[in-house]
């Protein structure tokens, strides 16, 4: 090794520490912020003691909590039942089991025609994990619909609860209002309500049973306050109200975050979509110059790590503009 590629080396390592050194003081600098605001957000909020800084907890929340748990706290589900869940909120008739065998069946056909026409096992792979990626977008973009219709329709349902219990209506009987004036999915979901009622099965039970299968946080909140209020007593008209104000209080601070972070999402496709689009260019322009990458054991490690790289690069993208409230 002559003087000159060890004095590039020197350059490289002293960039490369330089780089990384910043990097980590940003890191650090970051994490500080993050922890000083935390704290200021705890202590407004009155959960820690700004003088003690002990943590102190909400004395009746905590028992309402426990005590009606199965509303709020997260319940451990079986993948069957989880499985079914989203089964019946994409609304999908077949069983769980079937659509699992379906997309399996449809990655497997395009890994086989893939290979067939090529005769490249990584080109095969890559279809298959697209086809399986496909589906997972698929159920997401469902799965976020279906969320978004129920909050919309769960506001309206709550201000049809509050006007029916003022003019004189019982709490019941607001309900199948609710199932019989709103569409799908609050309507059918008031209606089972109603029914399970009417055979005898508690209310607060079956308002718990309905938080747990439903994807909604709403419903979370409104069935744990339901119990609260079924057991202390109170004006459920003016519940109903309040918790009508806070649903559309959160659904315009998550439309308010989605518009703000809607360019770190555009910024998130463009930089996914980059490598592929250069590798499809380079492919076309100069396959000699990529075989290399077919056809040696460190050019589809290579391949591989820039899958991965990929995925774990969208996968922090995605947490970053993830605002849980």
């Amino acid at each position: 090794m002559d003087s000159d590629q060890t004095l590039n080396i020197i350059v490289m390592a002293a960039v490369f520490g330089l780089v990384f050194s910043i990097w980590c003081i940003c890191l650090l600098l970051w994490l500080g912020q993050m922890l000083a605001r935390t704290k200021l957000a705890r202590t407004r909020l009155g959960i820690v003691r700004e003088e003690t800084d002990r943590t102190e907890t909400v004395r009746l929340w905590r028992e309402r909590k426990r005590e009606y748990g199965g509303a709020t706290s997260q319940k451990k589900t079986t993948l069957q039942e989880r499985l079914e869940t989203l089964k019946n909120v994409i609304g999908w008739p077949w069983p769980a089991h079937t659509i699992l065998i379906t997309v399996g069946i449809a990655s497997l056909l395009g890994f086989f025609l893939a290979f067939v026409t090529s005769g490249n096992m990584m080109l095969a792979l890559g279809v298959a994990v697209l086809v399986l990626i496909a589906a997972w977008r698929y159920v997401l973009m469902r799965f976020s619909k279906y969320v978004a219709l129920l909050d919309m329709q769960f506001v309206d349902g709550l201000g049809i609860c509050a006007r029916a219990l003022r003019a004189g209506l019982p709490l019941m009987g607001s309900f199948q209002l609710i199932s019989e004036e709103v569409d799908k999915p609050i309507g059918d979901i008031f209606g089972r309500i109603c029914r399970e009622q009417m055979m005898g099965r508690d209310l607060k039970d079956s308002i718990k049973k309905v938080a747990e299968t439903e994807p909604s946080a709403e419903l979370k909140l409104f069935a744990t306050s339901i119990a609260i209020q079924l057991q202390s007593g109170g004006n459920l008209a003016e519940l109903m109200d309040s918790l009508s104000s806070v649903v559309r209080a959160r659904i315009r601070l998550g439309r308010r975050v989605r518009v703000l972070t809607s360019q770190t999402q555009f910024s998130k496709r463009i930089l996914i979509a980059l490598p592929f689009v250069t590798f499809l260019v380079l492919d076309l322009i100069n396959p000699e110059y990529m075989v290399s990458l077919y056809t040696t054991t460190a050019g589809k490690y290579m391949i591989i790590a820039a899958a991965v790289m990929i995925l774990i690069g969208a996968w922090v993208m995605n947490k970053l503009t993830v605002l849980k409230f």
